[in-house]
């Protein structure tokens, strides 16, 4: 094996939150955080919340969104009557049907809300 086949093999995890996989019944909306802010995605969309941490989550949307889009969520946590508002979230990464954001701002109530929806299901 040489130095290539190596470093391939090794994967760096920068992420500082746990993920955790979430129910298919985990809906999403979006639109955009401010018109001051660059958004080149569409207005509003929607989604399918795939995995899930307390800093961020991987989102299932035929919704057009660029790297660096800021928007504000709302997700529809199972088990939840109310929705977990996410005042600003970023794109970090897209690809084909999938984005990853970055949770910047949200309430202490919408955290805990996620802390306890995480703690009661397995990580990824």
């Amino acid at each position: 094996m040489d130095q290539s086949d190596n470093r391939s093999s090794a994967r760096i995890e920068l992420r500082q939150h746990q993920r955790s996989v979430v129910p298919p019944a985990c809906l999403l909306s979006f639109a955009p955080f401010a018109p001051t802010i660059s958004f080149n995605g569409d207005t509003e969309g929607e989604g399918v919340v795939i995995n899930l941490s307390a800093g961020g989550c991987k989102i299932s949307s035929d919704a057009g969104v660029a790297v660096g889009d800021a928007m504000s969520l709302i997700i529809l946590l199972p088990g939840e009557i109310c929705p977990t508002t996410i005042d600003l979230a970023l794109v970090r990464w897209g690809r084909d049907l999938h984005f990853g954001v970055e949770f910047v701002s949200m309430g202490t109530t919408e955290l805990t809300r996620i802390r306890r929806f995480l703690a009661s299901t397995g990580p990824e």
